[in-house]
């Protein structure tokens, strides 16, 4: 929970600086300067799918689906963490925060924080064994949407990477309160007689 917090507060913290000076900043130059544009790729565009609804909802179900014999509370983080972190961005920091690119609301992509919250509910859905090759091909993914969506020209980089942040944090916050509830309702309930 400390970790998702942590990365929450990062993302609020970018989100005032960016409300204040909503133009390119460093990281955003830079990262249009190394990845040229591609606005017309196809192979980009579909990468952008993974971003989707019918990804979000099978993706948190699926999550969901693999844990829940070992841990009903994490099972409710990844079903409902994943679409928690879309509601968040679209609803509430994008209107918030007002940066626009080509006239449309841009600060965090809600497409790299879809892709990374599902990343992350899969992380914390495997067994142990598995989490580190999981973690890998989440973070292809993430990487993938990333430049999709900055060589698209549909975000800026700095939009991107406060996507990913938030996204990974939205679902580890959900987790850990969670945890915690589990722990207090299963403590309280060995203390009845």
């Amino acid at each position: 929970m400390v970790a998702g917090v942590i990365l929450l507060g990062w993302t609020l913290l970018a989100g005032v600086a960016v409300h204040r000076y909503p133009g390119p900043n460093g990281l955003d130059r830079w990262g249009f300067s190394a990845m040229g544009p591609s606005p017309h790729s196809s192979v980009l565009i579909r990468i952008t799918d993974l971003g989707g609804f019918p990804v979000l909802a099978a993706g948190s179900v699926l999550a969901a689906l693999v844990v829940v014999g070992r841990d009903r509370w994490r099972a409710v983080a990844c079903l409902c963490g994943p679409p928690l972190a879309a509601v968040l961005v679209e609803w509430v920091v994008k209107p918030v925060v007002g940066r626009r690119y080509l006239e449309v609301l841009t600060f965090p992509s809600g497409s790299v924080a879809v892709v990374a919250a599902l990343a992350t509910a899969w992380v914390l859905a495997v067994p142990g064994w598995l989490r580190v090759a999981v973690a890998a091909a989440g973070s292809v993914v993430v990487v993938a949407m990333t430049v999709a969506v900055v060589a698209l020209r549909w975000h800026y980089p700095s939009d991107a990477l406060a996507g990913a942040v938030l996204g990974v944090g939205v679902v580890l916050a959900v987790d850990g309160i969670l945890q915690m509830v589990g722990a207090r309702r299963t403590s309280g309930q060995i203390r009845r007689p």
